[in-house]
């Protein structure tokens, strides 16, 4: 069984907007929320909800960090949405091609002409920020936690204590050692009489 990850601090942002954009495909969309921190010196982008059902990483990532890893990409020739892997920490094979659906809509990346599933860099992305760090924002906290939950920490499952384990596809009873000294041999019963 894994263990749950111990808690986590929230950190304090500014949402500056929420929005929804077409996936990549076309056949659903996604949600997503830009950020900022609370001095409003980086945007954010934080993917919200999946329309399709998707998986992805509920991750907040710098813009800088994504337009880093779209300038990393060769020069003059489209990239595929997995370039912006690179930014996530997350593994989830979901969360650069929902990325790339967001920067697009933002007008920050647009679909390559010359590549079926190709992207270029677009846009001005100095000029968006900027644009983005001008707007107010509301408070938000990420991960959202309600403000009188303490932060506690998940203890470790005691190993020590299992009482049965699993062997395959059978259960196996672990008969602990001071009972199995006490107990007296069983006589062997037959369902059939012999008379």
């Amino acid at each position: 069984m894994a263990s749950r990850p111990p808690a986590v601090a929230p950190t304090a942002y500014h949402r500056l907007l929420e929005s929804r954009a077409p996936t990549l495909s076309g056949s659903s969309a996604i949600q997503y929320a830009l950020l900022t921190d609370p001095e409003h010196a980086e945007v954010f982008l934080l993917i919200t909800a999946a329309e399709g059902g998707g998986n992805f990483n509920r991750e907040v990532v710098g813009i800088d960090a994504l337009e880093a890893v779209v300038d990393a990409a060769p020069a003059g020739k489209p990239f595929g949405s997995k370039q912006l892997k690179g930014g996530f920490t997350g593994r989830s094979n979901n969360n650069a091609p929902y990325a790339c659906a967001a920067l697009i809509a933002q007008g920050l990346l647009a679909k390559s002409p010359d590549a079926k599933f190709g992207l270029v860099k677009a846009g001005d992305w100095d000029a968006w920020r900027l644009e983005m760090m001008a707007l107010p924002g509301e408070p938000f906290l990420f991960p959202p936690q309600s403000a009188n939950a303490p932060i506690v920490p998940t203890p470790e499952p005691n190993k020590a204590r299992k009482k049965d384990r699993r062997g395959g596809n059978r259960f196996v009873p672990v008969v602990p050692e001071n009972e199995a000294s006490t107990e007296s041999p069983t006589e062997e019963v037959h369902d059939a009489d012999p008379a």
